[in-house]
């Protein structure tokens, strides 16, 4: 794969986000931290987060030199043609909640920036038909605090990892691996001819014209904020269960699971060496794909690379 960059690369105007903004804690102020060129948003994040208290700490690039994505593999980009960004967070809910309010933010972007419908791919993955736009990698981490009564505790850090193909066209040619690749393709740390292992697209190519990549961060990040801090809140009620399963997060879990393109579907799932087969029956409300198996029992599915026989 090759990326056929349109007359849209070029660095963001992070004064236009700011002007664009509408939050109250995500990117204000000194929060909206701007790099035209960085190793990883991730890791840039995940250092912020042992020197300054707060969250809602956005940091956003035109280009990662050393971009990852899941299980190991690396992400490569074309300078200003991505989102690239990374939110610094620490939630007081469970990690897999997080997976669901970002892909439903990103879905909802698309919609507002390109009137496109996207649907979502078990378990982080952002499909436009069946070609993959999107990714998210959460990485998380406990910190050390001192709670009222000075005694140690840990706070939980989590850091949202966002990447999307915004402008510019993905062109079907033979390639090396050692080419590049657009953010969306997950190359194998192994490398070999099978190393760029999804079709992709970009948000140009699916609506027709140059997509502005500030319009959709705003709406990006105000989407992921108030399910953020509804969450939040509901989750220093008492009805808030160890689980995490309450009324917001029940309401989300619906949404995320409506948007599932991966459900009814014969899938394999790979984890490691591993493959499994049957149908993706359902999700729980911890994020879990439930597979029939074809011998008629029903497995939960915490991790792998799904796929579709047909493909």
């Amino acid at each position: 794969m090759q990326l056929s960059v349109s007359s849209a690369r070029k660095g963001l105007d992070v004064a236009e986000i700011r002007l664009r903004l509408e939050t109250r804690l995500f990117g204000i102020g000194e929060k909206l931290i701007y790099l035209p060129t960085v190793d990883s948003t991730n890791s840039f994040a995940m250092k912020l987060a042992n020197e300054r208290p707060e969250e809602g700490v956005v940091v956003l690039t035109d280009s990662q030199t050393a971009g990852r994505g899941r299980l190991g593999r690396r992400w490569v980009d074309m300078f200003g043609c991505n989102v690239l960004s990374s939110t610094l967070l620490r939630p007081l809910f469970p990690p897999h909640l997080l997976v669901m309010v970002a892909s439903l933010a990103i879905v909802d972007a698309i919609a507002k920036t390109c009137g496109i419908a996207a649907v979502i791919k078990w378990p982080n993955d952002v499909l436009i038909g069946d070609r993959k736009v999107a990714g998210i990698l959460i990485e998380t981490s406990h910190i050390p605090r001192r709670t009222m009564e000075q005694e140690r505790s840990s706070q939980l850090i989590a850091v949202l990892g966002i990447g999307v193909n915004v402008n510019g066209s993905i062109v079907d040619i033979p390639v090396a691996p050692s080419l590049v690749a657009s953010q969306s393709l997950e190359r194998h740390p192994q490398g070999g001819p099978d190393s760029l292992s999804v079709t992709a697209t970009t948000l140009e190519t699916e609506c027709g014209h140059v997509v502005s990549r500030e319009a959709f961060i705003t709406h990006l990040l105000q989407r992921i904020e108030a399910d953020y801090l509804q969450l939040q809140q509901e989750a220093q009620e008492p009805f808030f269960t160890a689980n995490g399963h309450g009324p917001v997060s029940h309401t989300i879990w619906e949404q995320w699971r409506s948007q599932l393109s991966t459900l009814g579907r014969p899938i394999y799932v790979h984890q490691g060496g591993t493959v499994v087969s049957g149908i993706a029956e359902e999700v729980s409300e911890n994020g879990e794909l439930l597979l029939r198996h074809h011998s008629g029992e029903l497995v939960p599915i915490h991790w792998g690379d799904v796929g579709y026989p047909t493909e």
